[in-house]
This record gives structure tokens, sequence and C-alpha cells, in this order.
């Protein structure tokens, strides 16, 4: 049984994500930042489930230390939005951004993906995976049309931690990969998405099945697409 480590796991995409992986028969741990509060996950029976705040380095190094076994896949799907934190999009723009805000969703959205990855990379095997669920708002092509300096910096650097991550990995046999994981319906995607979170999912997780090596640090779209940068 291949175990597969979940960050955000308790709404959304992540939540699929678990929901899946147990379906298909891998030992899932999930995290997410209050797990008393995370009924749903709870109720998926996942092996474990972990607090971790991806935005404080220590929380993360107690994520890691309570995992004692090999992991074959590690998905940084944890994140948050400007709205998560209090903002209109309005007033997040490349003129009006503060720029502690901005800050703060490059360390929650875009250094976790480095934090968390590092902390198991002990754990990994070769032919483990990694993946870091984007946003093709940090794409130079779609973002430059997208007003939210906070959130598109913070996916922009998920990306570029994506590329590096990849490097260092690559001799270790790891692959290192980042998705846009679609417009999906959820909380923060909203009612009037394209996609559905189990469409998002199942996608990403079929796409993970035949991914080539050599194909590391990659930019791909739910359906397995390349995505410009």
């Amino acid at each position: 049984m291949s175990t597969t480590v979940i960050t955000g796991a308790n709404r959304g995409i992540g939540l699929e994500l678990v929901r899946q992986c147990i379906q298909r028969g891998d030992k899932v741990i999930a995290g997410c930042r209050n797990p008393d509060e995370a009924q749903e996950l709870r109720g998926l029976e996942p092996a474990n489930l972990l607090a971790i705040d991806v935005g404080d380095e220590e929380s993360v190094r107690s994520f890691s230390q309570a995992i004692d076994e090999q992991v074959a896949l590690l998905i940084n799907n944890a994140g948050t939005s400007i709205t998560n934190l209090g903002f209109q999009r309005e007033d997040v723009g490349v003129m009006d951004a503060p720029v502690d805000l901005t800050l703060d969703m490059i360390r929650i959205n875009g250094l976790s993906a480095a934090t968390v990855t590092r902390s198991l990379s002990g754990r990994f095997d070769s032919g483990s995976q990694v993946v870091n669920i984007t946003s093709q708002i940090g794409s130079m092509v779609v973002g430059a049309n997208f007003n939210d300096l906070p959130y598109a910096t913070s996916k922009a650097v998920m990306n570029m931690v994506t590329v590096q991550l990849a490097t260092q990995l690559k001799d270790k046999g790891v692959s290192v990969v980042a998705f846009h994981p679609g417009w999906v319906r959820t909380d923060m995607g909203g009612s009037s998405a394209d996609i559905s979170v189990e469409e998002s999912a199942s996608g990403i997780l079929a796409t993970l099945k035949t991914f080539p090596h050599e194909d590391t640090g990659a930019f791909l779209r739910w359906d397995g697409s390349v995505h410009p940068w």
C-alpha cells in the first residue's frame, strides 16, 4: 500500500483528492490546520489526520516528524486566498495591494511547497512524486491580465519552487510537477466555475499514473495538457 500525504485536505480539491486516493487503495496521511473541526475529512477515515499550518515552519516540522514512513506521493494543496484573509479583490491590484498581505500570501501559497517538501525529502524513494497545486494565475501569460497581485505572485513563487525542487530531486528519482487544477466549483472557485472537484482530482491522479520522470518540473493542467509558463 502506497503512502500519500495531502495538505489542505479538509475541503475542496484537497478533500476530494483524499477521497479518491483512499478509494484507489492508498494509505492517506491528511493534513489541515484544525483537524478537530474537519468532520467531513475525518469521516473519510484517512490513515492519519495531522495538524499543519503550512505558513508556519515549526508546524511544518512537527507535521513531518509525525510521519515515519516512506512517502510515494506528496500533494502540496494547502493555500489561501485574499478573501480568506479579509480583503476584497478590488483592493489588491498591483497599484493597491498591501505589501504585507502580498508577503503573507507568498509565504503561505508559494514557499510552503518548499518547506513541506524539504521537510519530507528524507521520506522519498526513487519513483516518489511531488505535486504542487498551483494556478494558471501564476503563469506570466495568464497572470498579466489578472489584477490580484498577492495571489498571482504567490502562485508564481510556487511555480519557481516547483522547477527548483525538480532540479534538486531529479537525481534521486523524485518527480515534481505543478498542476493548474482548472476553474473548480469550490468555495474559492465559486458555483459558476467550469468543472467539479471530482473531475479535477481524477484528472490529476490519472495524469500522475503515466507521468514520465524525464518531464519533472512540468507545469500541467488538470487534464495532463501542458500549461504555458
